[in-house]
């Protein structure tokens, strides 16, 4: 007996195997007697022996089938996609007879042979058309078919569900399917690939099925229908895909009441004599051997897959263990033991056949670093012992990366089944590590428990930067590959299964650990981050909810008239209004302004409605958070919007937190004067200007003042291309300086340089001084019958003292600066 096909991430499962659709569209046929569609028994007992031969293991059919052909199907091993119809050609949602009967027909479809073992899934709707969408609206469509989708599964818990879309309506993406359906017709390879990267990013964590594809033999020749279907499996199987269904088994075909005889898809003749088609999909589907070693690369390269682990002996051994099982033919792993106190070395001991490394704590980005440089392969893969690697990881990381001019590739990191509900609200929760795309194919960012690079590119930018022990070294890399004008790819198929947190405790060290990150690069890629230390991100951030129609609703190009044929969907960028009243300055403000507003009623609306926009913030996180359905309840969602208001709040606390800890010049060197330099008197700390005879400018000038402030400790950051400021100067808790520069040619040689120097707030004075100017006013409203100026006087004190060290730091960096210009032998113009 057939066991039901399973769904894990990309992929369906029969058991532990992988199971890869190999269909064939079947019918429909002129009706017999009962007004069936399927033929009869002995010529569909002809059809599955040809089948067979051919390793086909799945029919799509397009009516709800007799028990006997199930039976039939069943006993030959292959399995049914069966397309339930009903009146999707007419306007089925506002009239309420027409809707039920669309429910009824679903829902008696499903249970007329629900549990049979040959029965795969169902599909409950196809090609809605495009203009009935948009008359009908696509929102109200896609959750007309969530509703059909969820009646069937009612009716037969154990299918699978789907919808069949086309290009058309590519935005008609329920988010409780299965897997993701779509019938493409697209005859030139490259375009059907470039559409294949699309699909399966809209399919996200979902297998994706192509639904129908074929070729008519009487407009083209039998030759070119067999070329044609052979890329197109090719395509599919290196596209990551889950299966395909071809149109169609044989030329006869019966439509709108009539044979249509001017359509030629079939795999083979009416009298059902093979085309050559037939003989080329046999090569490609017969036998049981995994398409992905059917369908080869062109090479395979030695990859050096490395392991980094810090007290990871929990989930270390299912690791390496599904590294054993990878299924490539040319690689190593390498574990990289970073100091661990668990029992990490026992359990390396137990796989004799990885390289071990063993080192002191030195953390993660060293870890990576030792391992890169240990390598043989001539690709470095990374995963992380919380992952296990799906058996194909390989074959798709290698063939996206070395199918175009790509220095790295990164893949999708999937959380395994939940234990508890706790560990399912923490798998939904927001902040957790995901790539960012800028096309369907190129990344901004990929997570480093998922990346690969050729080693040529590791060495080239010097490997991981060491500051980054926790979190970070990931991001950086990648911002660093392409400030270097390398490319980094995604592959969608490329999975690896990442452990989420497993408490409440583990995510908020994990958002910590993230805050600190995102601190220390926003300090060395400023030009990445806003000015509230979140990243800025150029592309789509995948992993949290995406097409939602209550924050951020999705864009639908239509067409002229709704007609175009490529009816795309492209999700708005994230919200930066939803960043903002997210985020830990914003939750500071609403209770400063509270504070103030407390002698006043009539003022607390403020405060109220600002907390309001932050919690619906949440709330549509809450609303869209994909929970696994066993642990979805009330409870759960709950916990989720807790999470999705706490994380950003905690990665603030610890961006400020490291900010102020690290990223200042210690005082010590801010007081310590420049050797060998005396300024002049009374020349100006902000407008400073240089004379040079030589033609040295500001090419010579800002060298020597980079120079200057690496060699005596300062923090800084310099112009990546898109600030209008050169050097940035991060001087004490309250201010930094910025500095910009010009050089004016006067004839020959003769150029004079102007360097400007403005300081400026850093984010903390500002909170600090909102904070005391909220109190003062609370205080002064709440006591207006006494004029006690004590508290006033302490905070125009505060400020005087403020200003002091801004003019003293601005002071200190105009003679870094003019000490600099000295060495350069530049003179100085007193004004």
């Amino acid at each position: 007996m057939q066991s039901r096909i399973r769904v894990r991430a990309k992929f369906f499962f029969e058991g532990d195997k992988k199971f890869f659709i190999k269909g064939v569209t079947y019918g429909p046929f002129a009706p017999d007697a009962d007004g069936e569609h399927f033929g009869n028994p002995e010529k569909l007992a002809n059809d599955l022996g040809l089948m067979r031969l051919a390793g086909i293991n799945l029919l799509r059919i397009y009516y709800v089938p007799p028990r006997w052909f199930l039976d039939a199907c069943a006993e030959a091993g292959i399995r049914v996609l069966v397309t339930i119809p009903w009146a999707e050609h007419i306007e089925f949602l506002n009239n309420g007879k027409i809707r039920r009967e669309v429910v009824r027909a679903v829902r008696d479809g499903v249970k007329k042979n629900a549990g049979h073992p040959a029965v795969f899934g169902y599909l409950v709707g196809n090609e809605i058309p495009t203009s009935m969408v948009r008359w009908l609206g696509a929102r109200k469509v896609t959750e007309f078919v969530e509703e059909l989708i969820n009646i069937a599964r009612d009716a037969d818990p154990e299918a699978l569900y789907s919808y069949a879309s086309f290009p058309p309506t590519e935005y008609l993406l329920p988010q409780n399917v299965d897997f993701l359906t779509f019938n493409v017709y697209l005859h030139r390879q490259e375009d059907f690939d470039r559409y294949l990267a699309r699909l399966q990013n809209l399919a996200e964590d979902r297998p994706l099925v192509m639904g129908e594809f074929g070729m008519d033999t009487i407009r083209h020749p039998e030759e070119e229908q067999a070329g044609m279907l052979t890329w197109h499996i090719e395509s599919v199987v290196r596209g990551g895909l889950a299966g395909t269904v071809l149109y169609a088994w044989t030329d006869e075909w019966f439509r709108g009441g009539m044979e249509i005889m001017d359509w030629n898809f079939g795999l083979v003749r009416r009298d059902r004599t093979p085309k050559k088609s037939y003989a080329a999909i046999s090569k490609l589907f017969a036998g049981d051997e995994p398409m992905t070693r059917k369908i080869g690369l062109a090479s395979y390269p030695k990859v050096s897959v490395i392991v980094c682990s810090y007290n990871g002996a929990k989930t270390l051994d299912q690791c390496l263990s599904s590294l054993k099982e990878v299924d490539y033919p040319n690689y190593e792993v390498i574990l990289v033991d970073d100091g661990s106190k668990d029992n990490t070395p026992e359990i390396a001991a137990k796989h004799s056949w990885v390289v071990n490394i063993r080192q002191e704590n030195k953390g993660l980005s060293v870890a990576r670093n030792v391992g890169g440089y240990a390598a043989t392969g001539e690709i470095i893969a990374y995963t992380d012992s919380d992952c296990m690697a799906d058996p194909d990881w390989l074959y798709f990381l290698v063939h996206t990366l070395t199918s175009g001019d790509y220095a790295g590739v990164g893949g999708p990191n999937i959380s395994p089944p939940a234990e508890d509900w706790i560990q399912a609200c923490v798998s939904a929760a927001p902040g957790g590590p995901s790539h960012v795309l800028l096309t369907d194919v190129v990344a901004e960012h990929i997570p480093g428990c998922n990346m690969a690079f050729h080693k040529w590119a590791f060495e080239k930018i010097g490997g991981f930067d060491p500051e980054y022990r926790k979190a970070g070294d990931d991001v950086d890399f990648c911002w660093r590959l392409q400030t270097e004008g390398q490319v980094i790819a995604f592959s969608p198929a490329a999975i690896v299964w990442h452990y989420r947190r497993f408490t409440l405790q583990a995510f908020r060290k994990q958002q910590e650990g993230y805050g600190e990150a995102e601190s220390l690069l926003r300090f060395k890629h400023l030009v990445f981050f806003g000015p509230t230390g979140t990243a800025k991100w150029r592309g789509q951030i995948y992993g949290a909810p995406r097409f939602t129609w209550l924050i951020n609703k999705p864009v639908i190009y239509h067409g002229v008239f709704g007609e175009g044929l490529f009816q795309c969907i492209y999700p708005t960028p994230q919200s930066e209004i939803a960043a903002y009243v997210s985020c830990i300055e914003w939750v500071v403000l609403t209770a400063a302004i509270f504070v103030v507003s407390i002698p006043f009623p009539f003022l607390r609306i403020v405060p109220y409605l600002m907390f309001g926009a932050t919690l619906l913030v949440a709330l549509s996180y809450m609303i869209h958070a994909k929970l696994e359905p066993r642990f979805d309840t009330i409870r759960a969602r709950l916990l989720v919007i807790f999470l999705a208001l706490a994380q950003p709040l905690v990665r603030g606390w610890t961006r400020y937190y490291v900010w102020l800890k690290f990223k200042r010049t210690p005082q010590a060197v801010i007081a310590t004067p420049e050797e060998n330099f005396r300024p002049a008197r009374g020349s100006s700390i902000t407008n400073l200007e240089y004379w040079s005879e030589e033609g040295h400018g500001r090419e010579v000038l800002l060298p020597a003042v980079i120079e200057t402030l690496e060699r005596e400790n300062w923090s800084y950051s310099m112009d990546t291309g898109w600030k209008d400021w050169d050097v940035q100067v991060f001087g004490n808790f309250w201010w930094g300086i910025k500095l910009l520069t010009v050089t004016e040619y006067h004839g020959g040689p003769k150029c004079l340089t102007r360097a400007r120097l403005k300081t400026h707030m850093v984010p903390t004075t500002l909170l600090v001084n909102v904070v005391l100017l909220s109190i003062l006013a609370y205080r002064q409203l709440t006591h207006m019958e006494s004029w006690d100026f004590v508290p006033q006087i302490l905070y125009f004190i505060f400020a005087l003292v403020l200003f002091r060290q801004a003019r003293r730091l601005k002071r200190r960096v105009a003679e870094l600066v003019g000490a600099a210009g000295q060495r350069c032998k530049l003179t100085r113009v007193k004004k």
